[in-house]
């Protein structure tokens, strides 16, 4: 048995167990021996408690690090918004205690994420939304205003969908009255619905006003969450394009706020939040 240290951090009530795997074998371990499980380190009765796992990992090129994602169910994500401001705020408050950088450039599954540290508030940018829908990835064929979109009939519910990727793919819809949403019946039907082969999020959106979307959200791989960083700026995306909101906007999740900024299709998607530490630990492994 031996310990490994590892740190709770925590964007808009979305939580990461954040394990340092630079200058060790932990992830190389992970990835060989499946020295834990991060199902049960997820769990929170019988683990940790949280929605993922995140390991860092020296870069592969002239960059800060790389991020490593994992979701509560074991699965491997390509990309997290709330988690790469927890990995910044992460190496902003460990590394380099009387340096501090404001930019860090991360490494993910996504490609490249630049992110800038200033007045305690993390911007990172999240990169050029994906429309393509084979790029998603979606079999969904028919566009509204570039958007890939279906029309999802279910019990009591029937609602145009949209499609977009931020590296992961992104189902949202907008309704009118989001509290009607029963998010547990109809989050993982969508999640797992045949038009997204590699599963989607889920987000149902409630246009407040031209600055102010209100979401629920349902992640893939970890069910409901408070907060999904690339789902904001998904959400913001569709929202413009489709004549919904500004060029900025306020994304209110159940477990706080985020800035978006996007309005040019060429252009990467900037989103503002913030990310704390919540407590640092050490786990007993085989």
């Amino acid at each position: 048995m031996k310990n490994i240290n590892f740190e709770k951090y925590q964007g808009n009530g979305n939580d990461f167990v954040v394990i340092d795997s630079r200058g060790n074998d932990l992830y190389k371990n992970y990835k060989s021996n499946k020295i834990f499980d991060i199902k049960q380190i997820c769990n929170r009765q019988f683990g940790i408690g949280a929605d993922g796992v995140i390991f860092i990992e020296e870069p592969n090129e002239d960059n800060y690090a790389k991020m490593i994602i994992f979701n509560s169910d074991g699965s491997e994500a390509q990309m997290c918004g709330n988690g790469i401001r927890c990995l910044v705020e992460y190496l902003h408050v460990n590394d380099s205690m009387n340096n501090k950088n404001i930019e860090y450039k991360i490494e993910t599954k996504a490609g490249l994420k630049i992110a800038k540290y200033i007045n305690d508030e993390i911007t990172v940018k999240m990169g050029v939304p994906i429309l393509e829908s084979q790029n998603i990835p979606t079999t969904i064929e028919k566009k509204i205003n570039s958007i890939p979109s279906h029309e999802f009939i279910e019990k009591n519910f029937n609602n145009m969908g949209y499609a977009v990727g931020m590296g992961n793919p992104h189902l949202i819809f907008f309704v009118k009255d989001i509290e009607s949403i029963v998010l547990y019946r109809l989050g993982p039907i969508f999640e797992k619905n045949e038009l997204f082969p590699e599963k989607t999020n889920v987000h149902f959106c409630q246009i407040i006003n031209r600055d102010n979307i209100k979401v629920k959200v349902w992640e893939r791989g970890a069910g409901p969450t408070l907060a999904c960083g690339t789902g904001a700026c998904a959400i913001h995306v569709a929202a413009y394009k489709l004549g919904l909101c500004n060029p900025q906007t306020i994304v209110t999740l159940p477990g706080g706020n985020l800035k978006i900024d996007w309005s040019k299709d060429d252009f990467e998607v900037m989103m503002t939040g913030n990310a704390k530490k919540v407590f640092s630990g050490s786990m007993l492994v085989n």
